[in-house]
């Protein structure tokens, strides 16, 4: 398949420009582009931004890099909750629901639950110990619990991060931001904001930074999500606020991005990027031809563009916001999401039709991996791909689980058959260069398995959880092949492990924890705030 090669441009944040003769690109315009069929096509305000993709089973790590930890999860109760299965395995959440707020105060930190439901009074603690207690030999030690500890409104929440600073890991929901240790899941500090919390980057800055979202004033309309608020993570410090101007023509969500020590906040036709430590703003979107309506966490500042003629995607110098790259996508194909920056993976849809788009550094196209339809569900013929970016909850586009990705090889999961005695699901590994299948490997019979990040040269996975049996961190050979166990999660815990739906993982120097990124109503006080949001295991 033959595409076009990205240009090489001049200006910032898109403008439009003629590369230099003998530069890539040069003299090459793009053709005119048909508008997006399907369900991402233009907003009413007629801007471009596709909702995220895939569902699926408790999984971990997908592409990228950075603090934050990575995986996906939320068995929702309530019918406050409205789940739409987008093309692709994508899932959104549709929330209802509001609520007054106060002033910023250090408030209480969402601690001790209520155990599990089995023990009357159990705290978080004594719950721990006494699944630990349960531990065969071999099996990884049950570090640490923590319940969500707190009543919600009757509705729905997503979970921002979690996010790692030194020996913090933070997490944000509702109107709190909390840092846990890592050690003992002690709570370090929490913050409480004077509004919901509606955007937030998938990373944070290199410097332990983050930058959340607040709802700003409410209107008849509803409320912007505007006002922008600095935390240190590795102190929960606050530091610079700052609101944006109230656009009602544009998306109410920002897509939230960190690159290096800077912070972007990005709607179509809002785009300001700030120095994080201080909140000085480096540069700011012209009015153009050419909207970025997200940008993307981590060592490169690329975005995603809705043109004239169509979907690009762009790359920028953090520091001076100097556009360095152009790729127009071919004709008819929306971009969706990145599912890896370094390499850089890109993907796309039109219609059913799902595709992978690889990037060479200066944005020349480098392979596409074709993937088919999204809704195919027989045997391994269909791929699964679990994004974070949950349409009215973030509108990220960097935030997606069950892939990776090294220098020369993509990997995805197979979408699963639901088997007990045979095998699950497979994972996938395409050659970057060529867009070919290179092998597929099979999970273990009757378990889920899912790719989360390259370690030492090899395919660090998770294999999911049943209600009997742990779940297991393993490794796959750069050749496939079998998986390797690192870590076993206890049979004790498999109940609970398994109730956290889709969790968040993640596994660094031989410990594991998974994080529940979405929390709804349950049937009742009591057990909405027994609900176990974050589960840590290792030595």
């Amino acid at each position: 398949m033959t595409q076009p090669a990205g240009q090489q441009p001049q200006g910032s944040f898109g403008a439009p420009y003629d590369p230099p003769p003998g530069a890539p690109g040069h003299g090459y315009r793009p053709p005119p582009y048909a508008s997006h069929p399907g369900p991402y096509g233009p907003s009413a305000q007629g801007s471009y931004g596709p909702p995220s993709q895939p569902s699926g089973g408790t999984g971990p790590a997908g592409p990228g890099s950075g603090g934050r930890f990575r995986g996906r999860t939320g068995a929702i109760v309530g019918a406050v909750l409205a789940l739409v299965l987008v093309a692709g395995g994508g899932v959104w959440f549709a929330l209802s629901g509001d609520d007054d707020g106060g002033k910023p105060a250090a408030g209480p930190a969402p601690t001790a639950g209520q155990g599990d439901g089995k023990s009357d009074g159990e705290s978080d603690a004594e719950l721990a110990a006494r699944l630990d207690g349960l531990r065969e030999p071999g099996e990884a030690k049950v570090r640490w619990v923590q319940s969500l500890g707190v009543d919600l409104p009757a509705r729905a929440m997503g979970v921002y991060g979690p996010w790692r600073a030194g020996d913090i890991v933070a997490k944000a929901f509702y109107r709190t931001v909390s840092g846990y240790s890592m050690a003992d899941g002690a709570v370090r500090w929490s913050l409480r904001l004077p509004q919901d919390i509606c955007g937030a980057p998938t990373q944070p800055t290199t410097d332990g930074r983050i930058v959340v979202v607040t709802e700003g004033e409410k209107t008849d309309t509803g409320a912007d999500c505007s006002v922008m608020q600095m935390i240190d993570l590795r102190t929960g410090k606050t530091g610079w606020t700052k609101s944006m101007p109230n656009n009602p023509d544009t998306q109410r969500r920002p897509a939230m991005a960190a690159n290096g020590a800077t912070v972007t906040f990005a709607r179509p036709g809002q785009v300001h990027t700030y120095r994080a430590e201080d909140g000085q703003e480096l540069f700011a979107a012209q009015p153009r031809d050419c909207q970025s309506y997200s940008f993307v966490s981590g060592p490169r500042m690329v975005a995603l563009a809705n043109c004239a003629e169509g979907h690009e995607v762009q790359e920028f110098d953090p520091a001076s916001g100097k556009l360095k790259w152009r790729y127009a996508v071919e004709q008819g194909w929306s971009v969706e999401q990145v599912y890896s920056v370094s390499p850089l993976v890109v993907a796309m849809g039109k219609g059913d039709a799902w595709r992978l788009v690889a990037l060479r550094d200066d944005g020349t196209y480098r392979s596409a991996i074709d993937l088919g339809t999204r809704d195919v569900d027989l045997g391994f013929a269909g791929y699964e791909v679990r994004c974070g970016g949950y349409l009215v909850v973030s509108r990220n586009r960097d935030d997606c689980e069950g892939v990776a990705a090294d220098d020369d090889t993509f990997y995805i999961s197979t979408k699963r058959k639901h088997v007990e005695f045979d095998v699950d699901n497979r994972i996938v590994a395409f050659d970057l260069d060529t867009g070919r299948q290179k092998w597929a490997a099979d999970a273990p019979l009757g378990r889920r398995m899912e790719p989360m990040r390259l370690d030492g040269g090899k395919l660090l996975v998770h294999v999911a959880a049943t209600t009997s049996r742990g779940g297991e961190i393993a490794t796959l050979a750069p050749t496939g092949g079998e998986p390797r166990t690192l870590l076993t999660h206890p049979a004790a815990t498999a109940a609970v492990e398994a109730g956290m739906t889709a969790a968040e993982v993640d596994y660094e120097d031989g410990r594991s924890l998974l994080t529940l990124p979405l929390v709804g109503t349950a049937e009742d006080d009591e057990a909405e705030m027994s609900t176990k949001t974050m589960l840590a295991f290792g030595e």
